[in-house]
C-alpha cells in the first residue's frame, strides 16, 4: 500500500483516534469476520440502501459466548436477523458513540444466540437492514462525505456499510484492517450506473430498468469497495480500469503503464501464479486515494498527476507478496519493499537516473524528521514496529533498508530473493522470520550482520540518524566480510 494511500487509513485509525495503547501487541478483534454473503439494493430516489447480509463469523474472544457484538453506520438500522436456519434470533441496537472518540458514532448491535458459541468456533448469521449513508466528514475529515445518490457513490469499510464484527472502540477498527476474509455481493443500481470493486466480477444482469453486478473477491480481502458511477470501462487480459472524466488518451497510457509494470516484475520475480484481475477505480477529487490487495482507487487528477506511476508501481509490486503469516501485529516489511521496488521500476521504466539514490536518501531525512516526535524510535527495531505502532517507519527506513541489501547482494540476487520467496510461500503465506532465514543463506559474508542490525537490531537506527550514506552501509559490510 502506497505512503499516501495508507496515509488515509492512518487518519481514521492513527492520526485522529488517539485511544489506540502504546503496545499494540494488546490489540486484538473478538470476532474474526470469515465471509459475507450479501444482496444490497440502492434506491437513488429515496437516496435508501436495503441490504441482506449473510456473514460467517469467528469467536476470537478466548471463552464461550452467546452475545455477538456488530457496527453498522449510524443511519443504518437492522429490520431482521436469523440463523443458517432461517431461525430469527434476539438482538438490540441503538446508536452510540465511540467511549475513546466521541466524535464517531455508529449504530451498535447485540446479537443474542440460543447456545455458546466456543472459542474459534464459527456462526452464521443472516441480517436484513436499510437506511441512509452520510458519510463521517465531521468526524473524521472531508474524504468520508459519501452520500447515497448520482453521480457518485461508494459503499466502503470506513463508512460502515457493511456489519463489522465487534464493539464500539478505536481497537476493534485497528485490529479489523489486519484479518482477512471472504466475500461474494451482489448490488443492484439503475441501468445507466456501473459497480466497480477489485474483485472478480461473477454476473451482471439486466431486469426492468435496473442493473446488478456480483463480485467475489480474487484473494483474501480486508476490506470490501464498491464505486458506483456512469463509469467507461477499459479491460485487457485481467487488467481494468474504470474511468468518470479521463480521456482516452489518459487511460491508455494508464494502461500501457500497468502492462510495462508487470512485465518488469515479472522479468525480475517471474510469473503471477493464478493472476486473474488488478483494477484501477476512478473517483472525484477528494474522497482519499486507497487500496485493497487486487485494486487501487484513485482521482480523476492522478490519473495525470507526475506520481501517478510511482503509485502503481508500488501497488503492483505487492501482487509479488504472499499472505503474511506474522503474529498480529506485523511489521510491515512488506511495504519498506515495494517502496523501494516502485523508485526502482520508476527509474529503468521512466528513464530517470539516480532515482533511488536521491528517494532513499530522503527517506533517510524523513526517518530522522519521524525521530524527533518518536521518544523510542532509537531503541526500537524494524521487528517491533507492528507491537509500537510504528507503521509509518516500516515505509522509510524499511525502503533504505531494501536499497541496502540490493547494493549489498546485487540486481541478480536480489531479484532472485524476491522471486524465491514468493514462489515458497504463495500457497501457505510467509513471515519476516521466513525472509530473514533466506536472506541469511545468501552467499555473501555481510548478510548475517545485516540481517541483525536492520531486522532485529537498533545499529541500523544510529546509522541513518549519523547520515550514513547507503554506500557508507554497504561498505562497512563488505570490509568485515
Amino acid at each position: 500500500m502506497n505512503y499516501r494511500i495508507l496515509s488515509s487509513i492512518v487518519a481514521l485509525l492513527c492520526g485522529i483516534l488517539i485511544g489506540i495503547p502504546a503496545n499494540a501487541s494488546s490489540i486484538q478483534i473478538d470476532w474474526k469476520p470469515v465471509y459475507y454473503d450479501m444482496n444490497i439494493r440502492i434506491d437513488f430516489h429515496s437516496e435508501k440502501l436495503y441490504a441482506d447480509c449473510k456473514i460467517t463469523i469467528m469467536n476470537n474472544t478466548g471463552k464461550p459466548v452467546q452475545e455477538i457484538p456488530l457496527m453498522l453506520y449510524r443511519l443504518l438500522r437492522v429490520t431482521s436477523v436469523t440463523d443458517e436456519n432461517n431461525n430469527e434470533l434476539s438482538f438490540q441496537q441503538n446508536v452510540t458513540t465511540f467511549n475513546d472518540f466521541p466524535k464517531l458514532q455508529v449504530n451498535a448491535i447485540q446479537v443474542n444466540v440460543p447456545e455458546k458459541i466456543a472459542p474459534k468456533e464459527r456462526y452464521t448469521m443472516r441480517l436484513s437492514y436499510e437506511g441512509y449513508i452520510f458519510g463521517y466528514a465531521e468526524a473524521i475529515g472531508a474524504a468520508y462525505r459519501e452520500r447515497i445518490g448520482e453521480p457518485f457513490t461508494i459503499l466502503r469499510y470506513e463508512s460502515f456499510a457493511y456489519p463489522n464484527p465487534g464493539h464500539p472502540t478505536q481497537q476493534t477498527l485497528f485490529a479489523f484492517i489486519f484479518y482477512s476474509y471472504d466475500y461474494q455481493v451482489k448490488i443492484t443500481v439503475p441501468e445507466h450506473l456501473v459497480v466497480a470493486n477489485g474483485g472478480r466480477l461473477l454476473n451482471k444482469t439486466v431486469h426492468d430498468g435496473q442493473v446488478s453486478y456480483t463480485y467475489e473477491n480474487i484473494k483474501p480481502a480486508w476490506r470490501m469497495d464498491f464505486a458506483i458511477a456512469p463509469y467507461q470501462l477499459r479491460e485487457d487480459n485481467g487488467l481494468r480500469i474504470f474511468y468518470l472524466s479521463n480521456t482516452e488518451e489518459e487511460v491508455g497510457r494508464a494502461m500501457s503503464l500497468i502492462k510495462r509494470a508487470l512485465n518488469l516484475f515479472t522479468e525480475w520475480f517471474g510469473p503471477l501464479k493464478d493472476f486473474q484481475n488488478f483494477s484501477v477505480i476512478d473517483i472525484p477529487e477528494g474522497y482519499g486515494a486507497q487500496a485493497d490487495v487486487t485494486s487501487i482507487f484513485l482521482s480523476s487528477e492522478a490519473f495525470s498527476m507526475q506520481d501517478f506511476n510511482i503509485r502503481l508501481y508500488h501497488e503492483l509490486s505487492h501482487l509479488w507478496h504472499p499472505m503474511e503469516t506474522e503474529p498480529f501485529p506485523p511489521c510491515r516489511w512488506n511495504e519498506g519493499l515495494a517502496t523501494f521496488l516502485q523508485y526502482l521500476a520508476a527509474q529503468e521504466l521512466d528513464d530517470r537516473p539516480g532515482l533511488v539514490d536521491r528517494m532513499s536518501k530522503a527517506m533517510q531525512q524523513k526517518f530522522i524528521n519521524q525521530c524527533i516526535n518518536t521518544p523510542n524510535c532509537l531503541e526500537t527495531p524494524f521487528i517491533d514496529y507492528g507491537k509500537t505502532l510504528m507503521w509509518d517507519f516500516s515505509y522509510t527506513k524499511g525502503m533504505v533498508l531494501f536499497h541496502v541489501l540490493y547494493e549489498l547482494i546485487g540486481k541478480e540476487a536480489f531479484t532472485n530473493l524476491i522471486g524465491n520467496y514468493y514462489d515458497m510461500y504463495y500457497e501457505t503465506g510467509g513471515s519476516t522470520h521466513n525472509l530473514t532465514a533466506m536472506i541469511k543463506q545468501l552467499p555473501h559474508g555481510g548478510v548475517s550482520r545485516f540481517v541483525d542490525e536492520w531486522f532485529y537490531g537498533m545499529e541500523s537506527n544510529e546509522y541513518l540518524i549519523e547520515e550514513k550514506s547507503v554506500r557508507e552501509i554497504v561498505n562497512m559490510y563488505n570490509e568485515r566480510n
